[in-house]
């Protein structure tokens, strides 16, 4: 089991606003990557279906159900936990009450997401700091191994009760288990681990996949509500498991020669992840009707506007931290988090950006 939270009397210095520790660079490329896929299921929401249709995963192409609808905001939930993880053990090195430090930090998030659900309905901001404040700062006071086992109760619990957001705590629940484990930090180091990982997760995904095309009638598995009610476990635990295999399959090319293109594309997007993701909706609500997307049968449009905001972020995102060392939204919020001005511009030879 991991060690508990540390906590200093130490008081911060003025500009003392990081929270100190390397980056984990595997986690930035999951969240560059995580990004990409989020944007195409959003566009098509927004976009393509709008109003009332808008939150039904049934008019959707059935190539986009299976490959991508629910198979990336699992892998931004659990980085979200992890990140929580990761925060709260670096704060409690610059203060000696570090849940109220995060506890701010996930009002502000609070505040951000519902000023963005106004033009974004469904964005999963609010989600987030709702279960980061009721979930994961309670879960902060477990160990690890404790934690793991209630990630896995409410994955479960939440999968089948509601639809959607659901699994959301459970997941952020798993990101944090994850972070007090130290997986994050050992996922360069463990290749084989991630591997096996890979090959169950996605054997499970591409035996999902087929069972769906060839429409065999899947029994309905509720431990909760009993055949016939609530909503049944496969469905979105196959949506987790095809979305871990995308982060194992990413981790493994990551080791082979195209992994500095890969992160050298991903990386700096996840790095400005909250940036990113928010611009993305102003992006594909400007561009999205000009475009006149209004229905699936725009296809070349529709692959156009993701393809084209991918690249105008992996562009802007590389260029911004040239000479910035965090995003825009990332820095205010860094400020509001510590109630400080941060630093924001390099000068000369910097240390790597603080997590």
């Amino acid at each position: 089991m991991t060690e508990s939270v540390r906590t200093t009397d130490r008081p911060p210095a003025p500009t003392d606003v990081s929270t100190v520790g390397p980056r984990i660079g595997a986690l930035d490329v999951l969240r560059g990557f995580a990004l990409c896929g989020i944007l195409i299921i959003n566009i098509y929401q927004q976009v393509v279906f709008r109003g009332a249709a808008a939150g039904s995963s049934s008019q959707l192409p059935e190539a986009v159900q299976l490959l991508f609808y629910e198979r990336f905001y699992p892998i931004f939930s659990i980085l979200f936990g992890v990140g929580f993880g990761i925060f709260l053990r670096r704060a409690a090195t610059r203060t000696g009450r570090p849940r109220v430090v995060l506890a701010r930090r996930l009002v502000v998030l609070l505040l951000i997401g519902a000023v963005h659900f106004v033009v974004h309905p469904g964005e999963a901001l609010t989600a987030y700091a709702v279960a980061g404040l009721l979930v994961l700062l309670p879960l902060s006071y477990l160990g690890g191994r404790t934690a793991l086992v209630v990630a896995v109760v409410l994955l479960l619990v939440g999968a089948q009760l509601v639809v959607g957001y659901g699994p959301i705590p459970g997941l952020l629940a798993l990101g944090y288990a994850l972070a007090e484990l130290g997986v994050p930090a050992a996922l360069e180091r463990r290749a084989n681990r991630v591997a096996v990982a890979f090959v169950v997760c996605a054997a499970l995904a591409v035996t999902w996949i087929v069972l769906t095309v060839r429409a065999v009638d899947l029994p309905f598995v509720n431990v909760f509500g009993g055949p016939g009610g609530g909503v049944s476990l496969l469905s979105p635990l196959a949506g987790i498991a095809t979305g871990l295999a995308y982060c194992c399959g990413l981790l493994l090319l990551l080791r082979t020669p195209a992994g500095p293109a890969l992160s050298a594309i991903l990386s700096p997007m996840g790095r400005m992840a909250l940036t990113n993701y928010l611009s993305a909706t102003a992006l594909f609500l400007l561009a999205g009707p000009p475009l006149g997307i209004d229905s699936t049968r725009d296809l070349p449009r529709i692959v156009g506007l993701t393809v084209g905001i991918i690249i105008v972020q992996a562009v802007w995102s590389s260029l911004w931290l040239r000479a910035f060392r965090y995003g825009p939204v990332e820095w205010a919020w860094r400020c509001l988090t510590w109630w400080r001005r941060a630093p924001i511009r390099r000068r000369g030879v910097d240390s790597p950006t603080p997590a």
